[in-house]
């Protein structure tokens, strides 16, 4: 099987890099990350180039708004699964982001026991986003 294709989307370079190395050095038989951007131009138009399979998303990003992000690259990219992330695990930005469009919501504080398994988690939904009273509780 191949890996499943990621796009990492933070304005935070050493935090790109963190995940990325930790990614490659933990989970490379499952995930490989294709691609990294700084915005949210830059992250439309790498989307579009390299059609991950899922995009993790920093809700701080500069650039349009991130919900308006997250539709855009749901237009675009109607197959590939958003995963937001923020470093606040507030019922209010996780809200947000569902509402508007992402299949998941990951507090940056928990990445390291929890990306993989929300990654296999969206890979796993067929469409729409996954279910959200998991997700809410």
């Amino acid at each position: 099987m191949n890996p499943i294709s990621i796009l990492l989307v933070d304005n935070n370079s050493s935090f790109r890099e963190i995940v990325t190395r930790f990614l490659r050095e933990h989970f490379s038989a499952e995930v490989v990350v294709v691609g990294t951007a700084n915005e949210s131009e830059e992250a439309l138009t790498y989307a579009q180039d390299m059609q991950p399979q899922v995009i993790l998303l920093d809700l701080g990003v500069p650039g349009m708004t991130n919900l308006s992000t997250i539709a855009r690259l749901r237009q675009m990219l109607p197959e590939a699964r958003i995963i937001s992330m923020c470093l606040v695990d507030a019922d209010g930005y996780r809200q947000a982001a569902l509402s508007g469009g992402a299949n998941d919501f990951l507090s940056k504080a928990a990445l390291t026991t929890d990306l993989l398994p929300a990654i296999r988690r969206v890979i796993q939904t067929t469409s729409g986003n996954v279910d959200q009273k998991h997700l809410l509780s």
